[in-house]
């Protein structure tokens, strides 16, 4: 008999006397490698838990994620975008209040001769003169004031939409409205008279006054010099 065989016989009677200890060992090696890839949670598989992170594209534009695309084209149109969308407010058109033309202009940085007064200084107004003394609302508002003084004459102030306010001096006495009325544009509110007492020598005239907001302005920025 071979030495071979020799050996391969007492592998054999020594596997067959121990066998039952030998599948307990590799019982308890299964066991072990059970526990230890338990413990370091490596199964062999991926994370179900773990965060996918997208790789960037090679041409170095954003990635951008489907689902955070709030805004994406649902292929429909946007036919009620602008139904909230306020109505644009009218822009106010003020007219000459006066069929005349114009004597003496605005100038509240130059000082102009008053005449009557034998002084110069600034005119925050306008003066109007014509053949024809009517004088009319520069446009739709509210008589806030009408009243009468030395000074200033017979006077009438409407209120108007956006903060402007428009104001008459020097009007005959006889107005054609009253404190509270509503007047449209073009409206007659009275005649041209030299009851201004600080331009009395003007003779008949309109002296034209507006601000906005509260600080005056020059009606010739904003008038539309045309006539009735």
């Amino acid at each position: 008999m071979s030495k071979i065989s020799v050996a391969a016989k007492k592998v054999g009677e020594f596997i067959k006397r121990n066998a039952f200890y030998l599948l307990i060992l590799l019982c308890i090696a299964s066991v072990a490698t059970v526990i230890a890839l338990a413990a370091s949670g490596d199964f062999g598989g991926d994370d179900p838990g773990a965060e996918v992170i997208n790789p960037l594209p090679d041409d170095g534009s954003e990635v951008v994620n489907p689902d955070d695309d709030e805004d994406e084209d649902d292929g429909k149109d946007d036919v009620n975008d602008d139904e909230d969308e306020e109505p644009e407010t009218p822009t106010l058109s003020f007219a000459s209040p006066v069929n005349g033309s114009v004597s003496l202009e605005y100038s509240d940085t130059s000082l102009v001769w008053n005449p009557t007064l034998g002084q110069y200084e600034a005119h925050l107004g306008v003066d109007f003169t014509g053949d024809d003394l009517s004088v009319f609302a520069a446009e739709a508002g509210t008589v806030a004031e009408v009243g009468s003084d030395v000074l200033d004459g017979t006077y009438v102030i409407i209120d108007h939409e956006d903060g402007y306010q428009t104001r008459y001096y020097s009007l005959d006495e006889n107005l054609q409205v009253a404190a509270g009325d509503t007047v449209a544009k073009g409206d007659l509110i009275g005649t041209m008279s030299a009851s201004r007492g600080s331009e009395s020598l003007s003779g008949n005239h309109l002296h034209f006054e507006m601000s906005k907001d509260g600080t005056d302005i020059d009606p010739l920025t904003v008038l539309v010099l045309e006539e009735k």
